[in-house]
């Protein structure tokens, strides 16, 4: 898969205070522009990557290139930091989404760092109890839900994380399309365009030009809940 790499950039956001601040000083500052790919699925590991604005998607593929989202990374989230532990391949791709600014170290630096700073060590196992939680929690939602239903719940999520007011309404301020909404769910794009036409129907969202706004927050839960 091809990588559009990220470039040197002046301006940035200044990292976080604490050991992840300190873990990233004088990193190498990169700016993100849409489209670039940070990691590649398989490959071997030799930096971390600390997102200081701007937000990427991180996705795995299958052999056919089908691609199925695991989540979205924003601002104060490492990256890269499981294959630098442990020195394996990287599980999934990483893709820029939104402009915005970062800090690169060697994998080594970072494996220095984690030995030793402990606040550092703590905090990132903070991070993955929480990304292994939400883990353990979508995969108990395609047991339970229907497509509408896990629609419904990630645009709840989406909406939680990344809205903004609008209107009558919480726009979702996060470039997402249908087909990516769709790999997020595990369904196909057709069948999240049908789901998306029934909570419309519903007055639940509002779906245009690839931008969705939730209109009534607490129907599309109920919505959830049911599916």
């Amino acid at each position: 898969m091809a990588s559009d790499h990220p470039e040197l950039h002046d301006d940035e956001p200044n990292p976080p205070e604490g050991p992840l601040g300190a873990a990233f000083a004088g990193g190498r500052r990169l700016g993100l522009r849409p489209g670039a790919v940070l990691f590649d699925e398989g490959d071997a590991s030799n930096r971390v990557i600390l997102l200081l604005s701007g937000r990427a998607k991180v996705s795995a593929f299958s052999e056919d290139g089908h691609e199925t989202v695991l989540g979205y990374r924003g601002a104060g989230d490492v990256l890269g930091e499981l294959a630098a532990i442990d020195g394996g391949e990287h599980l999934a791709t990483v893709t820029v989404i939104e402009a915005g600014e970062a800090r690169v170290i060697p994998a080594e630096r970072f494996l220095a760092a984690l030995d030793g700073q402990p606040g550092l060590a703590l905090a990132l196992l903070r991070s993955m109890v929480g990304r292994l939680r939400d883990a353990d929690r979508k995969r108990a939602e395609f047991t339970a839900l229907d497509v509408v239903g896990r629609v419904a719940h990630r645009l709840v999520e989406l909406a939680e994380r990344y809205g903004k007011p609008a209107g009558e309404g919480i726009l979702i301020d996060l470039p997402i399309s249908q087909r990516e909404l769709a790999g997020w769910v595990g369904s196909s794009r057709e069948a999240v365009n049908k789901a998306l036409q029934q909570l419309q129907h519903q007055g639940l969202v509002s779906a245009e030009h690839r931008h969705l706004t939730v209109l009534d927050v607490d129907g599309l839960r109920r919505s959830a809940r049911r599916g």
